[in-house]
């Protein structure tokens, strides 16, 4: 429901400038499927299922010390290989620590998007190209920002049971900030306008670096480059449907190769993502989801690579609130409840006119894990968004379990042969690290992996024995006539 419409407010020249920001004469008003590449060169709720972890040892540490001895963080770059070995510890526990501290920065750059594309505390337009392009140029377009900041502060104030406005109202009050008084309102709006400008500045920098990744000389080189340009970026659980296409064209061609042909059984997801208000549309008409584990399960039983019967999902993530999220499923369908998960699409957005394929795998997704759900209603306004709702069943919700695990330092103990995992599956993830960071989340991927198993990532990455060191299969999937992409590389443990 909008918020009643505050008194209008007298803004400074400079914070309008602050928040619509141009460059080459065009708004920045976010980062839309930002982390698309150019055409390749080729509520309370339970918390996870607890499992033991093993953080990563110094003795399977030490040869990517070695490798990255020029590129170390300054902390481990001027030590000895035995001063190595003694602090190797005391380092894992403090970068554990400085990795989980992005969640925080990824918080504020999904409560920067909500408040620019979120429609349940204002009825203004979203601050999308398409919504705003009747508005009155530049400045019509830091009258409707400003206006939607209004709204959203004053919402703030008395949150309800609206889970995203509660988070967001979280991630004010952990910097002290009362949102319900007039000087925490100050405050909430001071707060909001430094974080756009954060993000402004943070996305001109990602494009530099995406532009200078383009121009390297050789295909590899470029590979390499593209798969960290988000190493120092907030970490965020949005997520979308592109991926998750990308993924079920992958798995086709894959099963085409005769790979995966004895059937998977146990699936490990990294960051299975959440559904807050994502960087590409922002939608926000629906409860928070997650669609990655529902969406893998479907295409794997409809091409025949799993059984029903048999499949286990396995989901690791950083971030309490996907965790509890899924654990909260969990309990819901122990109860008999499905998982209804809501899937919109754009119709009319010029910024994305959709192929063919990723339409027909918009209407079919989730079919063979559900049945058709009543959809909910999407808000008025220029595009039109068609909206798909398939509720999940009891038994597929299941087969997944949550757990908390930082995958650069960390995987499951005790695992063995007959526990290790079929496929791992990390799409988005790995972009977040940097070079030695990779490193050594794939040495923990590997460790997690049934002999003949796959990884598969969305971005090419540097890999070492047990797993093959170069990709076995590439698939690149299209989902719009403006050629944004994911490539998809399958890597075999052998």
């Amino acid at each position: 429901m909008a918020s009643r419409k505050p008194r209008r407010r007298v803004w400074p020249w400079w914070v309008a400038i602050a928040i619509v920001a141009t460059s080459a004469g065009v708004w920045i008003l976010g980062d839309r499927y930002s982390e698309s590449r150019p055409v390749p060169p080729t509520a309370e709720a339970p918390g996870p299922t607890s499992s033991a972890t093993l953080r990563i040892p110094y003795s399977e540490a030490r040869p990517i010390l070695e490798a990255f001895h020029d590129r170390l963080p300054p902390d481990l770059k001027t030590k000895t290989s035995s001063e190595l070995e003694s602090a190797w510890p005391d380092w894992v526990r403090r970068h554990d620590a400085e990795v989980r501290a992005r969640l925080e920065r990824g918080d504020e750059d999904s409560l920067v998007n909500f408040w620019k594309y979120g429609t349940t505390f204002t009825s203004r337009p979203r601050a999308t190209a398409q919504d705003l392009a009747g508005t009155g140029g530049r400045s019509g377009a830091a009258d409707v920002l400003l206006g939607r900041l209004d709204d959203l502060i004053v919402a703030l104030a008395s949150p309800g049971s609206n889970e995203r406005l509660r988070f967001a109202r979280h991630v004010l009050e952990r910097r002290g900030i009362d949102p319900a008084t007039p000087a925490g309102r100050e405050q909430a709006r001071a707060y909001l306008v430094e974080l756009n400008d954060r993000v402004i500045a943070d996305n001109a920098r990602y494009r530099s670096a995406a532009q200078a990744a383009g121009q390297l000389t050789g295909d590899q080189a470029r590979l390499s480059a593209f798969a960290s340009v988000f190493s120092d970026r907030g970490l965020s659980s949005d997520t979308s449907l592109p991926i998750d296409f990308a993924l079920d064209e992958t798995l086709e061609a894959a099963k085409a190769k005769g790979y995966l042909a004895g059937g998977v059984r146990r699936i490990a997801i990294i960051g299975p993502g959440l559904d807050f208000t994502d960087k590409a549309d922002g939608y926000d008409f629906y409860p928070q989801q997650t669609i990655q584990p529902f969406a893998l399960v479907d295409s794997l039983l409809r091409l025949g690579l799993a059984a029903a019967a048999d499949v286990r999902v396995t989901t690791f993530d950083l971030s309490p609130r996907v965790n509890q999220h899924l654990a909260a499923a969990r309990e819901r369908a122990e109860r008999g409840e499905s998982y209804v998960v809501q899937l919109p699409l754009a119709m009319n957005d010029p910024a994305h006119q959709w192929e063919p394929g990723f339409i027909n795998y918009w209407r079919r997704c989730g079919d063979t894990i559900g049945a058709a759900a009543p959809a909910q209603s999407p808000p008025a306004g220029p595009t039109r968004v068609d909206v798909r709702a398939v509720a999940v069943r009891p038994a597929v919700v299941l087969a997944v379990t949550a757990h908390d695990l930082n995958v650069v330092l960390e995987r499951p103990a005790s695992l063995t042969d007959d526990s290790r995992y079929d496929l791992i599956v990390a799409t988005n993830v790995l972009v977040y690290y940097d070079a030695f960071e990779q490193a050594l989340a794939l040495q923990n991927i590997s460790s997690m992996l049934g002999p003949g198993g796959f990884f598969v990532t969305n971005y090419a990455v540097s890999l070492s024995l047990p797993l093959e060191p170069t990709a076995s299969l590439v698939t690149t999937s299209y989902w719009d006539h403006q050629r944004n992409f994911d490539t998809l590389f399958w890597y075999k443990r052998r």
